[in-house]
C-alpha cells in the first residue's frame, strides 16, 4: 500500500505533471521542545521517525529548544500570529501556517497538515514570511551571543591568576625547589601535576555542565537559578573589590575574604607533601594534581560555574561546549606551565612568593570586573 504522504504527491503529479513536482520546495516543519520533558521525548522517539518514513525528502525539520531565548521568541511570534493560547512544552509548526500544540494534537493532526503543505508547495503557493513575524532581537543580545569565545577565554585568564590557584602552585613549586631533586625530575613531577590538573578540571567541567543542563530543563527552575546566580555574582563582585582594596592597603592575607578556607589550605599542603614522598614523582605529581584540583574547585568554581552557565544560555552544541572547555583549560594551565619553566630555570622560592603577593590585588580587581560582566551578560540573555 502506498504511503499517505507520497499518495498526495503522486496525485498532484498526475494533475500538474512531473516538472512541477520535481521542483517543489521542502515543507518547513519546526519542532519546539523543552529539554527533558516526557512528551517531547515521545515526539522525538515516535512521531519524528514516522514523519521521516512517510515524507522523506519532502520536508525540512528545524529543532528549536525553547530554553534558548531566540527560539522562545519565535514560538511566541507564532502563537501571536496564529492566535494560539496554549502554553505546552512541545509544539510543532508546519509550513508557518498550522500550529500543533501538545502531543495529542501533534499525533492526530501532523500528517494531515503535511499533506496540505505538500500540496501548497507543489502548487507554488508563496510561503508565509516567517521572518517578519519574529520579534526583533536586541542588538546588545546579538553582541553578547557573538562574544562567547572571548568571554570563555577571558574567564579562563581570570581563573588562572586566581590567588587560590596561584598560592597552591607557588607552594608546590617551593616544595620541588627545596627537595634538591634534579631539574629533569622536577620537570616530570611538575608536568604530571599540570596534566592531572588539566584532565581533572575538564572532567569537573563536564560534570557541572551535566548538572546545570539537568536543572535547565524547567523554565521555573532555570529562572530561579538565574536570579540566584545573578545575586551571587553581585556579592562576589563586591567582596572581590573589597579584598583588592584591603590587601593593597595592608598586604595581609587575613584581610582577604574570598579565598580557600585555612582547613582546606592545610589539607592541600598535606596532600602535596605526601605525594612528593612517593618513589615515583610522576605518580605522586598525578595524584597530587588530581586531588588538589578537586579541593581547589571550592574557590576556582566561582569563575568556572558562571562560565558554564553562559555556555548553556547561548544554546551551544555539545561539540562546541567541548571545544570551549578545552580552550578554557588550556588557558587555565598556561600560567602554571610558565611558572614551572621559571622554577626549573632557577627562579627562587622567595621570588615566587613575592610575585604571588604582588598579584593578589590585581587578580582580585580582575575577578570583581569579571563578576560584574557576567552579571550583565546573564541579565541580557534572560
Amino acid at each position: 500500500m502506498m504511503r499517505a504522504g507520497l499518495l498526495v504527491v503522486f496525485l498532484m503529479a498526475l494533475i500538474l505533471g512531473p516538472r512541477e513536482t520535481r521542483g517543489m520546495n521542502p515543507v518547513t516543519v519546526e519542532f519546539f521542545f523543552e529539554s527533558g520533558c516526557d512528551s517531547c521525548l515521545q515526539v522525538r522517539n515516535r512521531v519524528l521517525p514516522e514523519l521521516e518514513n512517510r515524507y522523506s525528502g519532502l520536508y525540512a525539520l528545524q529543532e528549536r529548544d525553547i530554553g534558548i531565548k531566540s527560539n522562545y521568541l519565535v514560538l511566541v511570534a507564532y502563537q501571536d500570529a496564529l492566535g494560539v493560547r496554549e502554553n505546552v512544552p512541545v509544539s510543532m509548526v508546519v509550513d508557518g501556517r498550522e500550529f500543533l500544540a501538545g502531543l495529542p494534537r501533534i499525533q492526530a493532526q501532523l500528517f494531515g497538515a503535511l499533506d496540505r503543505a505538500v500540496v501548497r508547495s507543489i502548487q507554488k503557493e508563496a510561503p508565509v514570511p516567517v521572518a517578519s513575524t519574529i520579534l526583533p532581537e536586541d542588538p546588545l543580545q546579538r553582541r553578547v551571543k557573538s562574544f562567547t569565545l572571548a568571554a570563555v577565554s577571558a574567564a579562563a585568564v581570570v581563573d588562572s591568576i586566581n590567588p587560590c590557584a596561584m598560592a597552591t602552585l607557588v607552594f608546590f613549586m617551593s616544595l620541588l625547589s627545596v627537595a634538591r631533586i634534579s631539574i629533569r625530575r622536577m620537570w616530570l613531577a611538575g608536568l604530571a601535576f599540570l596534566t592531572a590538573s588539566f584532565i581533572t578540571y575538564i572532567a569537573i567541567g563536564f560534570g557541572l555542565l551535566g548538572v546545570l543542563q539537568f536543572f535547565h530543563t524547567s523554565r521555573v527552575i532555570r529562572l530561579a537559578l538565574d536570579l540566584i546566580l545573578i545575586g551571587v555574582m553581585l556579592v562576589f563582585a563586591f567582596l572581590s573589590f573589597r579584598d583588592a582594596i584591603r590587601y593593597h592597603r595592608s598586604g595581609q592575607s587575613g584581610d582577604v575574604v574570598l579565598k580557600l578556607p585555612t582547613s582546606l589550605q592545610g589539607r592541600i599542603h598535606r596532600v602535596m607533601k605526601s605525594g612528593l614522598r612517593k618513589r615515583s614523582l610522576v605518580l605522586g605529581g598525578l595524584g597530587v594534581g588530581g586531588v588538589v584540583t578537586v579541593i581547589e574547585t571550592v574557590c576556582t568554581g566561582q569563575v568556572y560555574v558562571p562560565t558554564l552557565v553562559l555556555m548553556l544560555k547561548q544554546g551551544e552544541s555539545v561539540l562546541r561546549c567541548v571545544g570551549y572547555l578545552l580552550v578554557y583549560n588550556v588557558i587555565f594551565v598556561l600560567p602554571l606551565v610558565v611558572t614551572l619553566a621559571l622554577t626549573c630555570g632557577g627562579l627562587s622560592t622567595p621570588a615566587l612568593v613575592e610575585w604571588s603577593r604582588r598579584n593578589v590585588a590585581v587578580s582580585k580587581t580582575l575577578l570583581g570586573v569579571f563578576f560584574l560582566m557576567m552579571t550583565v551578560m546573564l541579565l541580557v540573555l534572560r
